[in-house]
């Protein structure tokens, strides 16, 4: 599924780059990694992102 459409990328992405980031993660961080260092523009994909980081975050910390 695409998270952001303005930088596309999908939450395999995401999820790529949060495993292999492998500790507790930004969001900010998290969409400039996946966008190519671009900033959100629509901000409409920040709620699924934050939910995606969010759950990452709790696996890393369990």
């Amino acid at each position: 599924m695409f998270v952001c459409l303005c930088h596309p990328f999908n939450d395999k992405k995401v999820k790529d780059h949060l495993e292999g980031h492998g500790k507790r993660a930004r969001v900010g961080d998290t969409y400039r990694a996946c966008s190519g260092g671009e900033n959100p523009e629509c901000c409409q994909c920040l709620s699924t992102l934050k939910d995606i980081v969010k759950d990452h975050n709790k696996a890393v910390t369990a």
